[in-house]
């Protein structure tokens, strides 16, 4: 299975090696810079895995909120909730998109 095949339905079908290749380096290059990945995931979404814009900024940040989600508990662990607690009105403008 090759990245240009395409389905009865008109889909396209992506190989395993391509996709796990790409999640590697966005993993990598996001880990060496202290990111999640987001700023490289965007661009291979839509070039590399062709979804449209609109479905790739959704699918991406709703990976971003699986990677925040998943490093909550490491880094309570190093950092107190109460020194979070102080910052709360960060977090909630964070969260609204402000």
């Amino acid at each position: 299975m090759t990245v240009d095949d395409t389905t009865a339905s008109g889909t396209r079908r992506r190989s395993v090696p391509l996709v796990f290749v790409a999640g590697a380096g966005i993993g990598l290059l996001g880990g060496m810079i202290g990111l999640g990945g987001a700023e490289f995931r965007l661009h291979l979404l839509v070039s590399l895995f062709g979804f449209t814009a609109l479905s790739a900024v959704i699918l991406n940040v709703a990976m971003s909120l699986i990677v925040v989600i998943t490093a909550l508990p490491a880094r309570l662990a190093t950092v107190s909730a109460s020194d979070l607690g102080a910052h709360w009105a960060v977090a909630v403008n964070l969260l609204a998109g402000i």
